[in-house]
């Protein structure tokens, strides 16, 4: 049965980080972008109380720990051992649409997205003079919403009579009275709101994983890739907690998350501290010459792991979150923005 904390970073995974020792614990540096890098036990990473649990599926943990207990640990075992043979390769497709859609980043980021999204809408209609433009043009009694209201009262049929005799009592004084106080109740909406965004976003991830762990769509992109294992200088390869990363055509070259127009690349997989896993689209050029620790920390939301404590890994802790968002604040405003304006012009 599922317990009460699980992991959205797979302690197999982060097992090839491990610091170096015959200790009982098994244990990683961990450099955040609030604290310096200490050594923490693997049992305390990437965990979360009921992260894969909601009342409507309670099962997905179990899912999950069947299917990375009994396919994908033992993938990356093989992975680490260099066994890059027929079985493994076709295993590995499943296993990166696996290791995409799990994590607390993506559920990060549909959270911040949609919560920036709500937050700018509720925050622009708080304004009276906003919401008396918006609202204005539907306030007539052929309108949906007008019709719906009163449809609602008790006496509907005398309010719809003396509605049509007097129109203007819909914009008039007492509209007038009404925006200021419907204004205010959107602005104290507003703390409720993330709590609500946050429930939704939860119960939305869970239920996509629920129907598959490793959707087929996403699966399809990597089952054209050709995969080697390349080796990196040892303890210098840090673990993200995006834990996959994406080198794609473009402008934004590197992504946590693949978009479905993203031309890729190569697909980066760490498997140890001197060890990696690439996907790459098209005739193989050998391994990739950018600075991989990097931009695995810039595609971190809030920190990544390594094996060793070295200055350099020590200076990439003010990148990490740098281009760890989908969607980026000033592109949420811009989209927001043009919403708005179509919504005050009347455009569809």
């Amino acid at each position: 049965m599922a317990g009460v904390y699980q992991h959205f970073i797979p302690r197999f995974l982060q097992k090839g980080f491990r610091i170096p020792g015959n200790g009982r614990e098994v244990r990683s540096w961990i450099y955040d972008r609030r604290r310096e890098a200490r050594k923490t036990n693997l049992k305390a990473i990437g965990m979360e109380g009921h992260f894969y649990a909601v009342e409507t599926e309670p099962d997905l943990d179990d899912k999950i720990t069947m299917a990375e207990e009994k396919v994908y640990a033992p993938l990356i075992d093989r992975l680490r051992r260099g066994e890059l043979d027929g079985q493994s390769v076709s295993a590995i497709p499943e296993l990166l649409a696996h290791l995409e859609i799990r994590s607390r980043h993506v559920r990060q980021n549909m959270e911040s997205a949609g919560d920036a999204c709500i937050s700018y809408i509720l925050k622009r209609m708080a304004d009276p003079g906003t919401l008396s433009q918006l609202l204005g043009p539907h306030l007539h009694l052929e309108s949906p919403a007008v019709a719906q209201l009163i449809a609602e009262m008790p006496n509907a049929d005398q309010v719809r009579q003396v509605l049509a005799e007097r129109p203007d009592l819909l914009t008039g004084q007492f509209f007038e009275a009404l925006i200021p106080v419907a204004a205010a109740l959107i602005a104290a909406s507003l703390p409720g709101n993330k709590n609500q965004v946050s429930l939704s976003v939860k119960q939305s991830h869970i239920r996509v994983m629920s129907e598959s762990i490793a959707p087929e769509k996403r699966a399809d992109r990597f089952r054209s890739l050709s995969y080697s294992l390349e080796s990196y200088e040892a303890g210098d390869l840090p673990l993200g907690d995006s834990i996959v990363l994406f080198h794609v055509q473009g402008e934004r070259s590197f992504r946590p998350f693949l978009d479905k127009d993203d031309e890729l690349i190569h697909v980066i997989l760490p498997l140890a501290s001197n060890l990696f896993l690439m996907g790459t689209a098209g005739e193989y050029q050998g391994p990739p010459t950018y600075d991989m620790p990097k931009e695995i920390a810039r595609c971190s939301m809030d920190y990544f792991i390594a094996g060793e404590v070295k200055p350099h890994l020590a200076d990439l802790r003010s990148e990490i979150g740098s281009n760890a968002q989908w969607v980026s604040e000033t592109e949420v405003i811009r989209i927001m923005e043009e919403i708005m304006r179509k919504l005050m012009q009347g455009e569809r």
